[in-house]
């Protein structure tokens, strides 16, 4: 009876010991996927330009700025599907600042909500992405009374781009995007022809 009861432990205490390294396995599995699993976190910090695309005149004049982005990225979902559309979705808030070079002089500052989907593919360190977001700003560009693409203090900023994150390790990346970018103040003011813009970014990517 005695040896029964000792095999008996012995099988339950090796089932134990086994289920609890398959289940630590299974969790190392899953977390291979950061940076890009549910709940981590991106911090991302990228300078470029924007440039106006509309035919000019005294009424529409390019208005062309320099850019600084600041944004705080969370994983919203886990890497999900199979083949080129493996990826998960990400939230960011984005903060950034303009100066305008050409054109009516002046700054533009606010913030946005920006949805990113990232391409990931667990042999390559090429992560692409795909983003949109809307927000809004202040400026004083809209002080120049001959132009007629912003009008007020407060403008609505829309905006879509395309972007690519090359990994140089699990917590660093560099980034480069280029993108879309809207202005206006959907006829709260008397001028709002609005600002249409092209442009790009580059930057530096830390995740945790």
């Amino acid at each position: 009876m005695t040896k029964l009861i000792v095999t008996f432990a012995t099988c339950i205490f090796c089932s134990f010991v086994v289920s609890n390294a398959g289940e630590i396995a299974s969790k190392e599995v899953a977390h291979s996927e950061f940076p890009f699993e549910k709940g981590d976190w991106e911090l991302q910090k990228l300078v470029g330009a924007f440039f106006g695309i509309e035919k000019t005149s005294e009424k529409r004049p390019d208005i062309n700025t320099g850019d600084f982005n600041l944004r705080l990225g969370l994983m919203l979902t886990n890497v999900e599907r199979d083949g080129w559309f493996r990826g998960n979705f990400e939230g960011m808030i984005d903060l950034f600042g303009s100066r305008a070079f050409a054109g009516p002089t002046g700054w533009l500052t606010g913030a946005n909500l920006l949805l990113r989907y990232n391409f990931v593919q667990s042999d390559s360190r090429w992560i692409p992405y795909l983003q949109i977001g809307a927000g809004g700003l202040y400026n004083d560009v809209y002080r120049h009374q001959r132009q007629r693409l912003i009008g007020e203090a407060f403008e609505f900023n829309l905006q879509a781009s395309v972007g690519v994150r090359y990994m140089l390790n699990q917590n660093w990346a560099i980034a480069l995007e280029g993108g879309y970018r809207h202005i206006s103040n959907a006829n709260l003011a008397s001028r709002n022809l609005g600002l249409n813009s092209l442009g790009g970014l580059l930057g530096l990517s830390c995740f945790y």
